[in-house]
């Protein structure tokens, strides 16, 4: 088996689960990265920022790095569970949420206006990691 697209879906898993372990430990950088802010007078907003930019992400790509890694070493099986396709499963979803957002973006360029620098640049970094991680999805085609 030709493990070099697992290794570039591990690649660009990597990146996601380290935005999501920087975003659980610094909310702010989050905040900072989608535009937002918490509400000074409704406290706990960083708990918004830590658990879905910090926790999602983190565990999301954790979860899917790990099985990809494996199928890559060519490890069979892990907890009882096929390597291969659990990888191919987990990567899909963190591809596909890659897009995803990627979409939504656009939708907002396209219908909101929201054609600045802040958006285009996010969108094909979207586009550019959901590809990354999904390299084995293509390669199987």
């Amino acid at each position: 088996m030709e493990t070099a697209p697992f290794w570039t879906s591990v690649a660009g898993l990597s990146v996601g689960a380290a935005m999501g372990a920087y975003g659980l430990i610094n909310p702010r950088w989050a905040a900072g990265v989608v535009r937002l802010r918490d509400d000074p007078e409704k406290p706990g907003g960083f708990a918004e920022f830590r658990g879905t930019y910090g926790g999602l992400f983190l565990a999301t790509h954790a979860f899917a790095l790990v099985f990809m890694a494996c199928a890559a070493r060519e490890v069979e099986a892990l907890w009882g569970l096929p390597t291969y396709f659990t990888a191919l499963g987990a990567a899909g979803v963190c591809g596909a949420m890659w897009w995803g957002t990627a979409v939504g973006r656009v939708a907002a360029i396209a219908l909101d206006g929201a054609g600045s620098r802040h958006n285009l640049v996010p969108v094909m970094f979207e586009i550019v990691l959901g590809a990354l991680i999904l390299v084995p999805w293509f390669a199987r085609a």
